[in-house]
């Protein structure tokens, strides 16, 4: 019986005993000695433990991997939520070609530490795949969070905007920086990791949210970087309140408040392009009202920005990932049985919101890619191809990404 070529294992994580195992099973799976590996790991976990012993028993394999938030999905469900753990992503595939990279940038965030870093990181991705000088067909990116903005557009100035870049940024359980991302045997809490995939398979793939626009929008008239101040010359937070119909008590909060909870099925979009007169978006999650009414993001949004008011519902955030694989499947040029696998990356904040029924996302994943083998991270910051080609990092949103034999 031939083997497939991609493969996914999920466990619990308390000992390097554990790791071992999981390697096991994973081969068991496969019909040779994987390419190419995608850890996503709880940041319970001890992720320099695993990234040294996967080196030690996939020596030959490209290795790439961050931290999640509570944990990872997989075909079979949710594996040991929100306690360690560590699910596995395998390619097999003699004739292409993988190389991953990582490296390390200041931990304020200094847009040329972050840029130098990218490419550094990039360079030596290349260097391993012995592909220098040609186009990978995708870009796999794990960041710490914060600088995703730069590191894409470094890869895109590098590319020309010609290769797709998909991934999700770093997470932990509770926003306290307690991630970290790794390339082979590299790994920091600070810094890049890129996969570079010169693949022989066809590679599709979505990068959509699960929210829909109302007619509520506003103009950014002051901003820096992930703070906007005034939206239509008025203090951000304030506007944005009235909006959403005193999401926040301004009488008796305490400033600075953090919304991420409560705004998450309320967050605010950019629209990027439009197909046939109907505009699509980035999103940004509101994070936090300052002291002097400004709203913070997770992600940049500049002056002179359009933001819409979007709206969500715990049915379709559980729903949408079966639609964007859809449309992964489509972009691939796929048919039922072309499909060998797929890579999924959740926003954290929508997890959150609709953890207590998060198993059900797994089912809408099977139907989509007819029960093929699937990773999925829950990410605390997405990166992927919109529909008019444009490279992003946004918030709240889902990406697939399909391989077609």
């Amino acid at each position: 019986m031939n083997r497939p070529p991609i493969a996914t294992v999920a466990s619990s994580y308390n000992c390097v005993q554990d790791i071992d195992l999981l390697a096991d099973s994973l081969l068991e799976k496969m019909d040779s000695m994987p390419d190419m590996i995608i850890a996503s790991y709880s940041s319970l976990s001890n992720s320099s433990e695993l990234s040294n012993r996967l080196k030690t028993l996939f020596p030959d394999s490209a290795i790439i991997g961050a931290s999640t938030c509570r944990g990872a999905i997989t075909s079979q469900g949710l594996c040991s939520f929100g306690k360690s753990n560590v699910a596995l992503w395998a390619l097999s595939d003699k004739q292409g070609s993988y190389g991953v990279g990582f490296s390390s940038f200041a931990d304020n965030g200094d847009r040329a530490s972050v840029e130098n870093a990218t490419r550094k990181a990039l360079e030596i991705a290349l260097s391993k795949s012995s592909r220098i000088g040609e186009l990978p067909n995708l870009i796999w990116m794990h960041a710490s969070p914060g600088c995703e903005e730069a590191i894409v557009s470094t890869l895109d100035e590098v590319f020309e905007g010609d290769v797709s870049i998909v991934g999700g940024s770093a997470a932990d359980e509770n926003l306290e920086a307690k991630w970290t991302c790794f390339a082979e045997d590299v790994i920091g809490s600070s810094g890049v990791a890129i996969a570079v995939f010169f693949s022989t398979y066809e590679i599709g793939t979505s990068f959509q949210s699960g929210y829909v626009p109302t007619d509520t929008q506003g103009l950014v008239t002051r901003s820096e970087g992930r703070k906007v101040h005034e939206i239509d010359g008025r203090p951000a937070a304030l506007v944005y309140n009235e909006w959403t119909s005193q999401l926040v008590n301004l009488n008796t909060a305490n400033l600075p408040t953090n919304v991420l909870g409560s705004s998450t099925l309320s967050p605010l979009g950019l629209a990027v392009g439009d197909v046939s007169g109907i505009p699509y978006y980035s999103l940004a999650h509101p994070e936090t009202y300052t002291e002097d009414l400004a709203l913070t993001f997770f992600c940049e949004v500049a002056p002179g920005q359009q933001l819409t008011l979007m709206s969500g519902s715990t049915d379709n955030i559980i729903s949408r990932p079966g639609r964007v694989a859809n449309e992964a499947i489509y972009n691939a040029g796929a048919d039922k049985g072309d499909v060998v696998g797929g890579l999924v990356i959740f926003c954290g904040g929508c997890l959150l919101a609709v953890e207590p029924r998060a198993d059900e996302i797994s089912g809408y994943l099977n139907d989509a890619l007819w029960d093929q083998p699937f990773l999925g991270a829950f990410t605390f910051g997405e990166q992927g191809c919109l529909m008019g080609g444009e490279n992003r990092h946004g918030n709240l949103m889902i990406s697939v990404t399909v391989f077609k034999q």
